[in-house]
């Protein structure tokens, strides 16, 4: 065989093997962008007119094994599902919790410690899953903080609200766990600088609240009540710009601001406001999963109160009363025991 024939063999093989990469690649996008433009049109409309928030854990866990492989195609979809998978892991991080806080009111020690070992288990994984959810917005859009991106339309935006909401709750949620799961500590002033690029008037408030929440907790660590009084006005506002949206994900960043705060009297004026809001005005048909969230964070606020109260979470249907209101009658209600 002359060396000519072999260089031929070989540049053939070479060839090959390059078009044999290039094809998968070609595939792998094909499957991605085809899965993300049926996500824009069927998926995320019914995904975000349903009420009902299982579902949005089961499909942010389950579908991630479906997308995450097909690689940069699928980004836009990404931050929706890491902080739906996020927040389920955030929900069982908190369960412990309540299981921790009614093992010390028996002064059960054993009990306690191994809830608080499974409590810190669950929130450095929420951290992690909103953590790549950040990373994945910031392969996507670029770095936050900087020149805005050019959003191709609605969803896109949204994305990238979702992508550094999951960042700035990953690392919120690894500061209070130790910085296992290795966040990044410049996340913070990032995503409040690029949340400057989403309209604040149509998404429902948050970027603004986001700002003022932002204020608010530097402002009470330091001492500065000017700050924390004009900060909490601004929350409340984007709050009031939510709530006649049918969105309240805002409400669920004020009572969590009042909580870390401190301020039991008003978390529990933010939760009763809550209930009250939802009779009068309600949720946006088109978002309703996205109420339905705030909804389910406030409980889960409540139910922290009422277990360090009373060893018991929020009684049933009970949302927006609290264990030490006054009572109209003091007659037994038999379901109270059912």
């Amino acid at each position: 065989m002359g060396f000519d024939s072999i260089c031929l063999r070989l540049a053939t093989v070479s060839l090959l093997v390059l078009l044999s990469g290039c094809t998968h690649n070609m595939v792998r996008d094909m499957a991605g962008n085809g899965m993300v433009n049926f996500g824009n049109d069927y998926i995320t409309p019914w995904f975000m007119a349903s009420d009902d928030t299982d579902v949005m854990c089961a499909m942010g866990e389950g579908m991630g094994a479906m997308t995450f492989p097909l690689g940069p195609a699928t980004d836009p979809m990404v931050p929706m599902l890491t902080l739906a998978s996020g927040m389920c892991a955030d929900e069982r991080s908190k369960e412990e919790e309540l299981r921790y806080i009614r093992a010390m009111r028996k002064n059960d020690a054993e009990e306690a410690q191994d809830a608080r070992t499974l409590q810190k288990r669950w929130a450095e994984l929420a951290a992690r899953r909103q953590y790549f959810g950040y990373q994945v917005t910031v392969r996507h859009f670029g770095e936050p903080g900087g020149e805005c991106p050019e959003f191709e339309d609605r969803n896109e935006e949204m994305s990238y609200l979702f992508g550094l909401l999951g960042g700035l709750q990953a690392l919120q949620t690894d500061m209070n766990n130790g910085g296992t799961a290795g966040v990044a500590l410049d996340v913070m002033p990032k995503v409040v600088k690029g949340l400057d690029c989403v309209n604040s008037e149509e998404f429902w408030g948050i970027p603004d609240a986001v700002q003022a929440s932002v204020d608010v907790i530097k402002a009470n660590v330091g001492g500065d009540h000017a700050t924390v009084d004009a900060g909490l006005k601004e929350l409340h506002a984007a709050s009031e710009r939510g709530k006649s949206q049918g969105v309240r994900m805002v409400q669920l960043m004020e009572a969590a601001v009042f909580s870390t705060m401190g301020d039991a009297e008003k978390t529990k004026a933010v939760i009763r406001d809550h209930v009250a809001s939802k009779k009068q005005t309600a949720p946006n048909p088109e978002l309703k999963i996205l109420d339905e969230m705030a909804t389910r964070g406030i409980r889960l606020l409540s139910d922290k109160m009422w277990t360090q109260a009373t060893g018991q979470r929020t009684p049933y249907n009970q949302l927006g009363t609290f264990w030490d209101d006054k009572k109209e009658s003091s007659a037994l209600d038999i379901d109270e025991l059912l």
